[in-house]
């Protein structure tokens, strides 16, 4: 959040699925969080806004400069959205508004704050309208940081990330593609669940960790040995924050199996088999 950079500067967003607990048939948010399903559907309307005075000067994080945009119009991008919940809710962000993980906002490293954007999910089409108010995510190939919100209305809360498409909006511009409005109902299990009803999905968790750095490096070990998406599960465990690395998911019990033991195989030991 701009709160622990200072305004204008963004924040280092943990940007990850946060805070997940394993119930019923398959994920659902941790304690502290409003069920997706009651979630509004209501659209945003974009209107007139203007520049705030923080967060739209060129800033540095981690060694590497970033240039606001000056306008929305025009940016259209591809990559890798995240979201963020509970341990950002009620902190300033980076325009020195109060985040709230209900409101259908978001962070960007570079769109205008305030300003308007489309993000479309590419696995599943879904779209939403969201009030970029924010800065972030510093992660490689992430584009955007999506509220509590706006990741279950685009069914991304399961899976912590998916694949979008992002185009900035400017209010009163015409643009070359009409912009979709999504009728349907929060996803609360994610795309892989809604794409295949009948599917339990397995995830074998091979470490979990109190510091984040310490799960980047399991991440960086499982890269390189080629075992396919590991990814980041914050969670918080007896009031401790916890950083769980889980690989998956499988379709069933038999294929974490023998995820499990090719861990054991690469010298990682055997993980533990999460089941739906």
């Amino acid at each position: 959040m701009g709160s622990r950079y200072g305004a204008g500067y963004g924040r280092f967003a943990v940007g990850l699925c946060l805070a997940f607990m394993l119930a019923g048939c398959g994920f659902l948010p941790s304690t502290g969080y409003r069920n997706p399903a009651d979630l509004s559907t209501r659209n945003i309307v974009p209107h007139k806004l203007t520049l705030s005075p923080y967060g739209n000067s060129p800033y540095t994080v981690d060694g590497r400069t970033y240039y606001p945009l000056k306008t929305a119009a025009g940016y259209r991008k591809r990559g890798i959205a995240s979201w963020y919940g509970l341990p950002f809710n009620g902190q300033k962000t980076s325009d020195g508004e109060t985040y709230n993980m209900y409101a259908m906002t978001a962070a960007s490293k570079v769109l205008p704050l305030p300003s308007y954007a489309l993000v479309r999910n590419l696995n599943n089409n879904k779209t939403v309208i969201v009030r970029v108010n924010d800065r972030g995510p510093f992660y490689p190939g992430r584009i955007i940081d999506l509220s509590y919100a706006a990741a279950a209305r685009l069914g991304v809360l399961a899976t912590g990330t998916a694949p979008v498409e992002v185009v900035g909006l400017v209010p009163g511009e015409t643009h070359r593609r009409p912009i979709p409005v999504d009728r349907h109902e929060p996803d609360v299990f994610g795309p892989h669940l809604a794409q295949h009803a009948a599917r339990a999905d397995f995830f074998v968790q091979v470490g979990a960790f109190a510091r984040h750095q310490d799960a980047e490096r399991l991440i960086r070990r499982l890269d390189k040995k080629g075992l396919k998406d590991p990814r980041i599960f914050p969670d918080v465990v007896n009031g401790r924050a916890l950083y769980l690395v889980r690989l998956g998911p499988e379709a069933d019990k038999d294929a974490a199996l023998a995820l499990s033991r090719r861990l054991d195989r690469e010298g990682m030991g055997h993980g533990l088999i999460i089941d739906p």
